[in-house]
């Protein structure tokens, strides 16, 4: 070797080796060391192919009987271990001297370290079939997926809009989102999406969108921007799911309830009739405001559409009596009194009695008992007698 040449072979940053028929190394360049850090007489010591990956021993056995049979290799790819114990791939170029006598031919060959080529390699493939992955997804997903940019455009829509709107991804990206939207919803969801950009990363919300028929769908929505993204190309990425039979549902559960809230009400202040001048109200449970004025409300009522001339009221079953219920109770008694009616009051415990005593409240024109019995035992007797009595 000519002293150029031997200066070529030591700088070389390729790995250059010449091998014999058994399998062995003879002349190896410093780049294997730094390569696989293997010393050049270890690599010497032993038949090359103990130093190739398991996995690719047969392969490399039969590319160099090949190579002895006179077929040269121009790209030929295997691992070699590492004296760490990892691998590295390498890319190989060779060929046999077919001219020297049999017992002296060698494989010459070079070989470029082609690890991180390979590992980019096998990243992109990763990243190609994930990408692959997430467009079938996308295609066959049941949920309503978009990217939106910040002029107010859908980016992507996947065939889902379609099945559930009638409008073609196409159609969805062909103009401002907010044309799809319910006009009573558009200014809370302008909002949203303006949020969204000015660095509020996800939302959850609930908008109506056109129907290519002309009918709105409820859309229950979470949307999400990548602040890490440059923001010259942000998008928000949304999902949204069809919740308007839900919603149909609730409305019926809300009306539902509300009517079952009146029938309580009204089971709650009960006007008894016992004849056709006397009728009774007992109030149970708690009062409040609203029961409150439902009382006066449905006494009042019950007085002029029955002409009722007396009407008690039961306070026994009253959980607690406060200067307010008291209060109200002697209003509803001067009402009754305006569309001449008489009230009587009875189940005053002594606590309430202070109560109104402390008021000072004026009771003129309320009779008062102790039990409803009394009371109605009162008011039948009432009826017999002369109404300058009742007045008593």
């Amino acid at each position: 070797m000519g002293l150029s040449h031997e200066k070529m072979f030591q700088v070389s940053a390729g790995l250059l080796a010449t091998a014999d028929a058994r399998g062995h190394f003879h002349d190896l360049n410093p780049a294997w060391e730094r390569t696989l850090g293997w010393s050049l007489d270890e690599l010497r010591a032993r038949p090359f192919i103990e130093f190739v990956h398991p996995g690719d021993r047969e392969a490399t056995l039969a590319e160099a009987a090949a190579l002895f049979e006179g077929r040269a290799t121009s790209r030929f790819d295997n691992r070699y271990v590492c004296k760490d114990g990892s691998y590295r791939w390498l890319g190989w170029s060779a060929r046999v001297d077919l001219d020297a006598p049999p017992s002296e031919r060698l494989i010459y060959a070079t070989a470029l370290d082609l690890t991180s080529d390979r590992e980019r390699t096998e990243q992109l493939a990763q990243v190609a079939q994930l990408a692959k992955v997430y467009e079938r997804l996308f295609r066959v997903s049941v949920g309503l997926l978009v990217t939106l940019d910040a002029n107010g455009y859908f980016r992507h829509a996947n065939p889902a809009w379609e099945r559930t709107l009638g409008w073609s991804p196409e159609d969805m990206t062909a103009k401002p989102f907010i044309e799809f939207v319910h006009p009573d919803d558009r200014e809370a969801t302008v909002a949203e999406a303006t949020a969204l950009f000015q660095g509020r990363t996800t939302i959850r919300f609930d908008n109506r969108y056109a129907c290519k028929d002309g009918s709105y769908r409820w859309l229950a929505w979470t949307a999400h921007l990548d602040a890490a993204e440059d923001p010259a190309s942000r998008l928000v990425y949304g999902t949204a799911h069809d919740v308007t039979s839900y919603r149909e549902l609730l409305g019926e559960f809300e009306r539902t309830l509300a009517r079952l809230r009146d029938s309580m009400q009204a089971m709650s202040t009960p006007l008894i009739p016992i004849t056709d001048r006397i009728v009774v109200m007992p109030l149970v449970g708690q009062m409040d405001s609203e029961r409150i004025g439902q009382v006066m409300s449905v006494a009042l009522d019950g007085v002029q559409s029955t002409q009722a001339q007396i009407v008690i009221l039961d306070v026994t079953g009253l959980k607690e009596i406060d200067t307010r219920v008291a209060s109200a109770l002697v209003d509803t008694a001067r009402a009754l009194q305006l569309l001449g009616a008489r009230t009587i009051l009875t189940g005053i415990r002594p606590a309430v009695a202070q109560t109104l005593v402390g008021l000072g409240l004026d009771l003129a024109g309320v009779i008062t008992k102790s039990t409803l019995q009394s009371a109605i035992s009162f008011a039948l007797q009432s009826g017999q007698a002369p109404a300058r009595a009742l007045a008593l």
